[in-house]
């Protein structure tokens, strides 16, 4: 399996709910609760044409506390200077940084290691959260949430449809004193409440973005930003194409690892 084609894998399997993926040189691992096995899954995995995939083999693993072992790999993020994401056991560090989040890692999506988290907060960097209404769409664990607070933000309301995601986006409202701030609901666009936001935050994936894209639009105040990420280089021309249907101008963009990051901007019509 190519350098790409791993990359791609990554993005397909993520839409199931894996728990975590160890890459090696020519094969990806992914870690997944034995009762979210399904038929649809694994005959996806099975029968999905268009990328090199020779073989796969299903293992069981010895139950043992994954959360554990995670954290004892769990190492901080630099973003820049302006984000320092930690873990709780990694006790003070010299604080150069703008802000410092603190999280309690639980192989949940969107520690800042993974390429698109990283990107996102780099744009969040660029961007005036004062006062601001923003959404979360897809929030995960939080992260993006919890800097859109510190930044200033009004109200943050975060929506994901993994109940481990709200429990743990909760936990790190909590951990970083933003839970007045942030709002996190189970479920998807529709718990947008259908009030305008001047900021929404969509790192999540291709699929998803272009389903939901009309009614994202649509939530944005006029001049609002939308910052998208969780899409790939081969994304890129789709993702623009929808976007300019919508009246929504590319500002600017990131590579990284493969992954691509967009920031939007409303047009005023």
């Amino acid at each position: 399996m190519g350098d790409h084609d791993s990359e791609i894998w990554l993005a397909l399997l993520s839409e199931w709910p894996f728990e975590s993926f160890h890459e090696e040189e020519n094969q990806i691992t992914g870690y997944i609760l034995q009762h979210d096995i399904t038929e649809p899954m694994a005959r996806f995995i099975s029968e999905h044409e268009g990328v090199s995939f020779e073989d796969y083999e299903l293992t069981k693993v010895p139950d043992k506390n994954w959360n554990e072992v995670w954290e004892s790999s769990f190492n901080p993020v630099a973003i820049d200077d302006f984000c320092y994401i930690r873990a709780e056991f990694h006790g003070n560090i010299e604080n150069s940084f703008k802000h410092v989040v603190t999280i309690q890692p639980k192989m949940a999506f969107g520690t800042g290691h993974h390429a698109t988290t990283f990107m996102m907060i780099q744009a969040m960097s660029q961007l005036d959260f004062k006062e601001k209404n923003v959404f979360d769409f897809g929030c995960g664990t939080g992260i993006l949430s919890v800097v859109a607070a510190l930044e200033g933000a009004s109200k943050v309301v975060g929506v994901d449809i993994q109940p481990e995601a709200i429990e743990n986006s909760d936990e790190h409202a909590s951990l970083n004193e933003v839970s007045n701030q942030c709002h996190f609901y189970l479920g998807g666009i529709e718990k947008a409440n259908t009030e305008k936001y001047d900021i929404i935050l969509a790192n999540i994936n291709r699929n998803v973005i272009i389903e939901n894209l009309t009614e994202l639009v649509s939530l944005l105040e006029q001049g609002g930003y939308m910052l998208i990420s969780g899409i790939m280089f081969d994304d890129v021309k789709i993702i623009s194409e929808a976007l300019g249907f919508e009246n929504m101008s590319v500002l600017n963009s990131r590579e990284r690892d493969q992954w691509v990051q967009l920031s939007t901007m409303k047009l005023n019509l």
